[in-house]
């Protein structure tokens, strides 16, 4: 096994939208990205990643202070299977999208203002940390199509390349993609050294009050969460949890494929070998749906690119610049 990781991190969070006007909005309006290219992914090379029948489809990428990780790529969704629906922490797959704010009671006034509902005011609850607990204050707003939006303001907050690049800025790029899985230890083989590479640096079963106002969870849910993360650098983390009891809600899995569903439907990654990738993705549990390719598309320049989904039906686009 190669000691260099085949990934540091989550390039970006792929979305499903009807109208990229709203999402520019949120964004790139109210929280600091920037569009960072637009254009069209053509029908063949469509077809490959996402499936048949998609036709063209039309993308924006968006960058926060031109941090190469935490990403947003938009695809316009011609025919959605499915209605917009927002997930809840309790439904299974992708759910919310975490960044830092530096003042969260100011995020929560002025996105509400402007129309953007929040499920209940800024909680802050506490977590173990080792030996200690930490506190953390975030709260859920809802943004278009379906997508959840987590502001945190920690207690003592990691370093983000947004904010080394531009410290004055309110917002940072995407901290965290968040995922419920039901089977926790075949996402962490995927994942972790076996896999593509990453490891849990925190991964901890607790409850908190706090938490469940926040996060409208029932009283007393206990809830396992780990942070997966690369040793070499990028600021996005899979935020990986899972519920005590097997206690679900929607399995929102069958509605979160790119190109074809609204909302949070997949992550991109990039990796120095994608052959490499796709096989060890293979190897712990994951099924190939794209076998690598070589394109040029407005998300990732030319590239060589594949998508595989993991043991628990994340889909996952593995890119490898030309």
């Amino acid at each position: 096994m190669n000691e260099e990781p085949l990934m540091e991190s989550v390039t970006s969070a792929v979305l499903g939208v009807t109208d990229f006007g709203p999402h520019i909005d949120l964004f790139c309006g109210e929280l600091g990205f920037e569009v960072a290219n637009e254009g069209v992914v053509r029908e063949a090379d469509a077809a490959r990643l996402w499936g048949d029948g998609v036709g063209d489809v039309e993308t924006r990428l968006l960058t926060a202070a031109g941090a190469r990780t935490g990403r947003i790529h938009l695809l316009k969704v011609a025919d959605p299977v499915a209605p917009a629906e927002h997930p809840h922490t309790l439904d299974l797959g992708l759910a919310g999208l975490n960044l830092y704010t530096r003042d969260i009671e100011a995020s929560h006034d002025r996105l509400v203002a402007v129309g953007h509902p929040w499920t209940t005011a800024p909680s802050t609850y506490e977590v173990p940390l080792g030996d200690t607990v930490v506190s953390v204050t975030e709260g859920f707003c809802f943004g278009p199509d379906g997508v959840d939006v987590v502001f945190v303001q920690p207690a003592s907050a990691r370093g983000t390349e947004a904010w080394s690049a531009d410290p004055l800025r309110p917002y940072t790029e995407l901290t965290s993609v968040v995922c419920h899985v039901p089977d926790f230890e075949a996402e962490l083989r995927f994942w972790g050294p076996e896999g593509l590479g990453l490891s849990a640096r925190y991964d901890v079963t607790f409850s908190s009050p706090g938490l469940e106002a926040m996060a409208e969870l029932p009283e007393g849910t206990v809830l396992r969460l780990a942070f997966v993360t690369g040793a070499g650098g990028g600021t996005t983390r899979i935020e990986m949890i899972h519920v005590a009891d097997n206690v679900r809600g929607v399995d929102r899995r069958p509605a979160q494929r790119p190109a074809r569903d609204l909302g949070h439907t997949g992550w991109s990654v990039r990796t120095r070998d994608v052959e490499a990738a796709v096989a060890r993705a293979e190897e712990t549990g994951g099924r190939v749906s794209c076998r690598p390719f070589d394109a040029v598309t407005p998300l990732h320049g030319a590239a060589r690119l594949a998508v595989v989904d993991t043991p628990n039906g994340i889909s996952v686009e593995l890119w490898q610049p030309s």
